[in-house]
C-alpha cells in the first residue's frame, strides 16, 4: 500500500511539474526550421507567422533555413531535436507527403518522429503559360498536347516536387501528352517559360501572382475548387471538366514526436490567433491563398491522406529525388 502511494504521489507530481512547464513556455527563444531557402513562399510565410507569434508568445521566434533535399534536411532536424517546443519545423507538403515515397532510405519517418500542431494554408496552384504564348485557354493547350506525337513541355521546380505531381495529375485527368522538364528551382523554371523554352508550368498561385498581374504570365486554370477572387476571369478545374484534378500546396507547422500535448495546444492557439489577424489575413487574400488553422489531430489525419494521395502517384510516374 505504501509502495502504491508513492507510485502515485510520484505519477501526481511528474504531471503537476509538467503542467507548470505547459504554463510558462515558452522561457526561451523558438526556433521554427523551414526546410527551403529563403526568400521563397514557404520562408515567407513562416517569417510573417513567426514575427506575429513573436509578440503573443512573448520570445523570440527565430526563422532557420535548412533546405536541401526537397525539404528532407530541415524535417529531419527537427525530428531529431528536443521535444520541448523549441525546435519546430515550418513545411509545405512536399517534406511530409511526397518525399517520404521517393527516398529509398528515409532518415526520419514523418509517422512516428513529427507531431502535427496546424496547417496554416491552403495554396491552390494555377496552370500559366508566357504572355505570348500561342496558348490562349486550356482548350488550345490540350488539342495541341492530345495525340501523337506531342512536342508540349511542361517545366516543374524538380522532380518529385509537389509542382511536378500537380502537372502529372492534371496530365493524368485530361488525357494529355506532355514531357517534364525538371529545372532546380522555381526560378529559373519561371524564367524559360516567360522566355518561351517551354510551354507552360503548375505552380503555387503566391509565385506566380505578380507575373501574371505584370503580365508576363497568363493564367489558363486554378486548382482550387471555386475561383479565385483575384483571378476571376480563369476558370477552375472543375469548370473544365476535370474536378479530380483539383489539388493543393499546404504550409504548415509542427513539431518532434513526443512534446508535450499542453506546449502543442498553446502552439496551435498562438498559430491560430496569428492567422485570423487582419495584418495576415490582408496579406493571404493577396496572395490568393486561403487560412486553415486546423486543430493538431486533423492536421495529422490531413497529412496522412495526403501522403497516400501523392505517394501513389510519385510512384506512378517513376518521381525521383534529385
Amino acid at each position: 500500500m505504501n509502495r502504491l502511494f508513492k507510485s502515485a504521489a510520484t505519477l501526481a507530481f511528474a504531471l503537476a511539474a509538467t503542467s507548470g512547464w505547459a504554463q510558462a513556455y515558452p522561457t526561451k527563444p523558438i526556433r521554427v526550421i523551414v526546410p527551403f531557402p529563403a526568400g521563397g513562399p514557404v520562408d515567407q510565410t513562416a517569417r510573417a507567422l513567426g514575427a506575429k507569434l513573436s509578440t503573443s508568445l512573448g520570445q523570440t521566434v527565430i526563422i532557420d533555413n535548412k533546405g536541401g533535399a526537397g525539404g528532407l534536411l530541415g524535417a529531419d532536424a527537427v525530428a531529431k531535436s528536443a521535444a520541448d517546443g523549441y525546435t519546430l519545423l515550418f513545411s509545405s507538403a512536399g517534406a511530409l507527403a511526397i518525399v517520404p515515397h521517393i527516398v529509398p532510405s528515409m532518415p526520419y519517418d514523418p509517422k512516428k518522429d513529427l507531431v502535427a500542431v496546424t496547417q496554416a494554408l491552403k495554396v491552390p496552384a494555377v496552370l500559366v503559360v508566357a504572355a505570348n504564348s500561342k496558348f490562349k485557354t486550356f482548350a488550345d493547350l490540350k488539342a495541341s498536347a492530345t495525340g501523337e506525337p506531342s512536342k508540349i513541355n511542361y517545366a516543374s521546380a524538380g522532380s518529385g516536387t509537389t509542382p511536378h505531381l500537380q502537372a502529372e495529375l492534371l496530365k493524368r485527368e485530361a488525357k494529355l501528352n506532355m514531357n517534364h522538364i525538371p529545372y532546380r528551382g522555381a526560378a529559373p523554371a519561371l524564367t524559360d517559360l516567360i522566355g518561351g523554352q517551354v510551354d507552360m508550368m503548375m505552380v503555387d498561385i503566391p509565385v506566380v501572382l505578380p507575373f501574371i498581374q505584370s503580365g508576363k504570365l497568363r493564367a489558363l486554370a486554378v486548382t482550387n475548387a471555386t475561383r479565385i477572387p483575384l483571378l476571376k476571369d480563369v476558370p477552375t478545374v472543375g469548370e473544365l471538366g476535370l474536378p479530380k484534378a483539383e489539388a493543393y500546396n499546404w504550409y504548415g507547422m509542427l513539431a518532434p514526436a513526443r512534446t508535450p500535448p499542453e506546449i502543442i495546444n498553446k502552439l496551435y492557439s498562438s498559430v491560430g490567433a496569428a492567422l485570423r489577424s487582419p495584418e495576415l489575413k490582408q496579406q493571404f487574400d493577396q496572395q490568393g491563398v486561403e487560412v486553415v488553422g486546423s486543430k493538431p489531430e486533423e492536421f495529422g489525419a490531413f497529412i496522412s491522406a495526403e501522403s497516400e494521395r501523392w505517394g501513389a502517384l510519385a510512384k506512378a510516374v517513376g518521381a525521383k529525388l534529385e
